[in-house]
């Protein structure tokens, strides 16, 4: 069994964190740490986690953002296997578990998503997702840079390994600094898709906001096309090979 590292980076969000580390402990794949990066947290997440002892790593640091966070327990990391847990979402138990074994059955899978769940404030699901599964690693590459899906956070599942060839999350982008990583880790890694739902991305008064920020970032996209070697008329081709459903991917 290889060890995975469950990163989890919270800022204010006691009670939603206290879930999703509950949801971790509930996994029936256990060979697994918990890392729980506090970006500079003002309220009693602290005190919360304490319950939960030598059970998880608690790592405090001054507010730096998302990505520094990530990056902090990512560098903290003793896994081969890196996945991410934000602190309003859960994993449902058999998450990692299935994971694994999708990687043992394809060998080659360096770079793992899956669907997910919205879940309202009532705990109800509202909505399964279901991003795209790309038989093609340039294919995923248009799929993401043209926003054609989302890859969630807390779905993932890589090899630590990719960073050294894709990078750290991007500290300066605090919005869309997840489609950054994405987008470089598809340069590198072709992305696999595990077709059914298991995390869950709860919806709530504190994340909304974020949904509506549009902060797609000209950068990042000019960065892609860099990293990518694209111009005007590859994308062109690319949005008449991928563009609309095809038989090498599933539109969801």
């Amino acid at each position: 069994m290889a060890k995975i590292s469950v990163i989890i980076p919270t800022y204010n969000r006691g009670k939603f964190t206290v879930e999703a580390v509950k949801s971790i402990l509930a996994q029936t794949y256990k060979d697994y740490e918990i890392i729980v990066v506090d970006d500079g947290s003002t309220d009693d997440t602290k005190e919360k986690l304490k319950v939960f002892g030598n059970k998880i790593s608690y790592i405090y640091q001054k507010n730096k953002g998302p990505s520094a966070a990530r990056n902090t327990g990512i560098q903290h990391a003793e896994g081969k296997y890196i996945a991410f847990c934000d602190s309003d979402d859960r994993f449902l138990p058999n998450k990692l578990e299935k994971q694994m074994n999708f990687i043992k059955e394809h060998p080659k899978c360096r770079f793992l998503y899956s669907w997910y769940y919205n879940v309202n404030e009532k705990g109800e699901i509202t909505k399964l997702r279901k991003p795209f599964s790309c038989k093609h690693q340039e294919q995923l590459q248009y799929c993401l840079f043209a926003r054609r899906f989302t890859i969630r956070t807390s779905t993932l599942l890589l090899s630590k390994k990719c960073f050294k060839k894709a990078g750290l999350f991007n500290e300066k982008y605090w919005y869309s600094q997840d489609w950054d990583m994405w987008l470089r880790l598809a340069a590198y890694y072709r992305g696999y898709c595990l077709e059914e739902p298991l995390s869950e991305y709860w919806l709530h008064g504190e994340n909304r906001s974020s949904l509506s920020v549009k902060t797609h970032h000209p950068e990042i996209k000019e960065n892609t096309l860099k990293l990518y070697g694209w111009n005007d008329e590859k994308i062109m081709q690319l949005e008449k090979l991928y563009g609309k459903k095809k038989k090498g991917g599933k539109s969801r």
